[in-house]
């Protein structure tokens, strides 16, 4: 039966049993991923099959060995998975240094021993250089995977000395079906959801339990665009607008983590006090962290929807045709605003919106003064040189 990596990564399957059949697996792996398209099952099954007690074929492990089934259920002693933490979701010294002693240990299953780095990209250089170290001098049957969304991210020493293997987006037709199937989408919402998400799962179920609320969402970032000469008014509305969702969104996650401690100290009444406070600040740290998680998930949705819009608007300035847009209800604003732009102002537009997004992401500088700043700046001409002044000073950078 095939399953999802037969499906939609024939080609990295193809490129690992290769090196696996010839005995030829480097010890660094990047799997370069657009996201979500199965990258994670990917690293766990070449760590099943390193550890299997009787694989049958190259990246074939039999799944009913003892060893496979702790790799399985994620208890394996001699596999080892990090993620990011905290509030800037950085993957955190004290983690890595932890990964790179255990893989220096000897197995204890007398097997291989793998290391898994989930978004590699947000290696700190102080674990990055550490880590580039025991890279360069990998103990024997030793086996380091790093998954990532953005490769180009990574020190390229380390990508110098890992073999990167890309993962491809999941074709159009498999991810309707799934979404259909497990988000419950139909008509034109499934169309939209598999439209924009451009073969990545995470995209697609990110969008499915909101498809009215980004069909807004565009419409008003359309709407803004459309203006030209008088949209600054209407930019600073829509920053405004953003602010106060995310502001909204704090508050409800401040009583909710308010009741879920409460509820955990009261679990905890007779347990010695200094043991209650440590683990009632591990579940803040946590709860905070998930939040953190899920508001930059809402920003960076916000800064791709932005950059959909403008997707729509060169496809149709090259073209002259809708066939092609990812938004086939925006077209007469996409029409509109096409006309309304030079080729080089919508790709000065696409160029900024790169610019400021990673650190209005990943720095908290403030969402609605970046969004004023990408918008208000959209209608104005263009300024070689000079690009995106006023989001770049909302970055505070």
């Amino acid at each position: 039966m095939a399953t999802l990596l037969d499906t939609c990564q024939p080609d990295a399957l193809a490129c690992l049993r290769r090196a696996l059949a010839r005995n030829r697996l480097p010890h660094g792996l990047v799997f370069a991923s657009p996201g979500d398209v199965g990258e994670t099952e990917l690293a766990r099954l070449l760590a099943q099959y390193l550890l299997c007690a009787r694989p049958a074929t190259p990246l074939d492990p039999c799944g009913e060995c003892s060893e496979c089934r702790m790799v399985l259920h994620g208890d394996h002693p001699d596999v080892h998975e990090i993620r990011p933490k905290g509030l800037l979701r950085a993957i955190k010294t004290d983690d890595m240094l932890g990964l790179i002693q255990a893989l220096q240990q000897t197995s204890l299953s007398g097997g291989a021993k793998v290391g898994i780095i989930h978004q590699a990209e947000s290696l700190r250089k102080e674990s990055a250089n550490r880590f580039l170290k025991t890279l360069e001098e990998p103990m024997p049957g030793t086996y380091f995977v790093l998954v990532t969304t953005r490769p180009e991210r990574l020190l390229p020493t380390i990508r110098s000395r890992c073999q990167t293997i890309r993962l491809k987006p999941i074709e159009a037709g498999a991810l309707r079906a799934r979404a259909a199937r497990e988000l419950g989408l139909a008509g034109g919402d499934l169309a939209l959801v598999a439209a924009v998400a451009r073969g990545r799962w995470n995209r697609a179920a990110r969008l499915a339990p909101q498809v009215r609320e980004y069909r807004d969402t565009v419409n008003s970032l359309s709407a803004v665009l459309a203006a030209r000469g008088a949209a600054a008014a209407p930019a600073v509305d829509f920053g405004k607008s953003i602010a106060s969702g995310l502001k909204a969104r704090r508050l409800v996650f401040e009583e909710e983590c308010k009741g879920e401690l409460a509820a955990k100290g009261r679990e905890l009444a007779d347990v010695e006090p200094g043991v209650r406070r440590e683990v009632l600040d591990a579940l803040e740290d946590e709860l905070k962290s998930a939040q953190a998680a899920t508001e930059r998930d809402v920003k960076a949705g916000l800064f791709e929807s932005l950059a959909d819009v403008w997707r729509d608007v060169w496809v149709y300035k090259l073209t002259g045709s809708a066939g092609r847009l990812l938004h086939p209800f925006l077209e007469p604003a996409i029409k509109s605003i096409a006309a309304a732009y030079t080729e080089h102002e919508i790709i000065r537009n696409i160029a900024d919106i790169d610019l400021v997004r990673g650190p209005t992401v990943y720095l908290n500088a403030r969402m609605d003064m970046v969004l004023q700043g990408l918008l208000s700046q959209a209608t104005m001409p263009l300024e070689p040189l000079v690009p995106l002044r006023r989001a770049i000073m909302a970055t505070g950078l």
